[in-house]
Formats: C-alpha cells, sequence, structure tokens
C-alpha cells in the first residue's frame, strides 16, 4: 500500500484496479470538525477492497468510520466500492447531478447506456461481431459496482471543508460528464482526479445525455473549455485520479491541447477521399487495436469529429442507418497561445 500526504489531513491511497489504466488514486481526509471523508473509492473489487481496508487501519481508521464519501465521477474505477462502504458505514454521498442515474439506479441505468452504446456503435458503422464483444465487455463492468443509496448533489462553485480547509468545487466535464476537481487556491492545491493525469491523455467519453437533457453532450468540446479554465487557475500541484502529481500544470496542459489539435487534423486529412464512418476513421488512426479497445478507440474518435462539426470543419450525413462525416473547405486551426 502507498500512501502519500497531499497536505496535513489529506492522504492519497493508491488502490489496485483491475483495468488498463491501472492503480487509482484515491484521497482521505481526516480533519478535525468534519467529517471523515473519502474521495474516490476504487472499483468493487476483494483487491481493492484490501487496499483500502489497509491503507486506513495505517491512518488509525476502518471502512465503518468513513463518514462522507465524495465521487468525482461515475467511472466504476472511481466509484466502484462507493455504495458498499456508504451501506456498511452510513456515510453520505457527494456527487454532481449528472452522476445521479449511474450512481443511484446503478443495474437499471447500466442497462440504458448499454442500449445507447449498442446504438452509437451501429450508427458509428461497427461490424456486428465486433458490436457483439463489445457489447459483452460492457456488461462485465457491471460487477465492479453497485448503486449508493442517495445522493447529495455538488454544483459548480460550492465549497466544502477537506483536512481544515475550504475547497471549491469546480465542474471540469468533458472526460465525464458530471466530472467534478477540488481546488484550495490559497494552497494552490487541485485534487484534479481523470480531468488532468500527467503521464496519459484524458479519454473524452461519449455519454449519453445528461438528466433532463434530450442531446448529448460534445465531449471533446466540453473538455478543451475545462482544460483552457484550468490553465487559468494558479496552481502548485495537481493530484490526480491516476499516476504521479503535477507540477506544471500550464506546461501539461498546453501538451494535451497540442495533442488534441494533431489528432483532428489526423481526422481532416483520413477524409480527404470522401465522408467516412467513425469507425472506419478509427481504424486508420488505431490500425493495431485488439478488439476491446475499439470502444475507446471510437470514442476518441466521435469526440473530435463534433469538436470538428462545432468548428465548422466536418458535417455529420445519415444514411441507411449510419452516421458518415463529410470534411468541410473550412480546417482546424493549430493551437496557439490564446489556447492557453
Amino acid at each position: 500500500m502507498t500512501i502519500s500526504r497531499v497536505i496535513p489531513n489529506l492522504y492519497q491511497l493508491v488502490i489496485p484496479t483491475p483495468f488498463a489504466v491501472g492503480p487509482v488514486n484515491v484521497y482521505l481526509s481526516t480533519g478535525t470538525d468534519e467529517p471523515l471523508t473519502l474521495v474516490d473509492s476504487g472499483p468493487c473489487t476483494d483487491r481493492a477492497r484490501a487496499a483500502l481496508e489497509e491503507g486506513l487501519s495505517s491512518l488509525g481508521y476502518a471502512l465503518p468510520d468513513i463518514e462522507r464519501i465524495i465521487i468525482t465521477h461515475a467511472h466504476v474505477d472511481h466509484y466502484g466500492l462507493a455504495g458498499e462502504i456508504a451501506r456498511l458505514s452510513g456515510a453520505s454521498v457527494y456527487s454532481h447531478s449528472n452522476n445521479r442515474p449511474i450512481l443511484e439506479d446503478h443495474a437499471e441505468k447500466q442497462v440504458q447506456r448499454q442500449v445507447f452504446y449498442e446504438d452509437l456503435l451501429v450508427e458509428a458503422g461497427v461490424p456486428q461481431e465486433v458490436c457483439t464483444t463489445l457489447n459483452h465487455m460492457m456488461r462485465g463492468f457491471r460487477r465492479f459496482a453497485s448503486a449508493v443509496p442517495s445522493l447529495h448533489e455538488l454544483a459548480d462553485g460550492d465549497t466544502l471543508m477537506l483536512a481544515g480547509h475550504t475547497w471549491q468545487v469546480l465542474f471540469m466535464p468533458g472526460h465525464a460528464s458530471g466530472l467534478v476537481c477540488f481546488y484550495q487556491p490559497e494552497m494552490q492545491v487541485l485534487l484534479s482526479n481523470d480531468h488532468l493525469l500527467r503521464d496519459i491523455s484524458s479519454n473524452p467519453f461519449v455519454e449519453p445525455p445528461p438528466p433532463g437533457q434530450a442531446r448529448r453532450r460534445r465531449s471533446l468540446v466540453d473538455y478543451i473549455a475545462s482544460l483552457e479554465r484550468t490553465a487559468a487557475l494558479d496552481i502548485a500541484v495537481a493530484w490526480p485520479g491516476h499516476g504521479e502529481p503535477i507540477q506544471d500544470h500550464r506546461a501539461l496542459i498546453a501538451s494535451r491541447l497540442a495533442f488534441h489539435h494533431r489528432r483532428a487534423e489526423a481526422i481532416l486529412a483520413a477524409l480527404q477521399d470522401g465522408p467516412r464512418t467513425a469507425y472506419v476513421l478509427s481504424r486508420v488512426l488505431f490500425p493495431d487495436l485488439s478488439t476491446v479497445d475499439y470502444f475507446l478507440a471510437i470514442s476518441e474518435v466521435l469526440a473530435h469529429l463534433e469538436w470538428l462539426e462545432a468548428r465548422g470543419g466536418v458535417t455529420a450525413l445519415r444514411q441507411n442507418g449510419l452516421i458518415l462525416w463529410r470534411r468541410e473547405t473550412r480546417s482546424t486551426p493549430r493551437v496557439t497561445s490564446q489556447d492557453l
């Protein structure tokens, strides 16, 4: 078990996951005059539970002592154990309202999300045998989490106490539609979870529409805006959801913006010979992927296509149950200092 002190009374615990991304970082706040708080929980696996119990024990606590759980976003590696812990300890659970359906009604909403993604894959032109494999894989993710008893909502601009200090809640959609970060301005510390990672690029996931909305969010459009907002903050160190702390967030953000522009330009180049589906584009950009990685590739391509569409670079065409993407004459500009 690896434990690092973020600031006094705030600790990072590294929890194993069964996923390719590797271990997930969760955070424990032990400040006085505030609830004992766990920020994210890790997935619902025996190894993750044992590691979390070991980390808590080394700091003098146990799972029944947890009084508050904060979920940064609704991906199973971050919230999987939260429902179990909340039922065991009676802890209150907090997260953004966009996460409520999947967190409170886990089984039902997972089925609805399955249907959404099945339709998305068909429209993207994914062959039936690949769809079958991906559907089976996505159904398998359900076992890594369960519903939380109830959810208290966090919104952009809210504040909360962690480790004896007041932190700002920052709504930073992109990697996930309900993602929130936590910022302590006096110490210039950011809990960035998967919004900003040092060693890997955060995938802007395509998701169903948020509660009460008919259209889904454009994940990369959101993510670029969230990165630009983060670049404007004074941050001495950002503690992420995976990997090591980030010391120079503006340099990292500049590299991420440049990366997304390069990928968008590669997609435009792949459309020079005519309209293509997102699946065909994903095979052009990622020719050596295994089948189980196709979903991430298609999500990545769709996010960039929607960003290009918002900028006038491409147009979506419906044809025989498929969505084809056509390049327009206007192309996406390269990154400049104004993007930061």
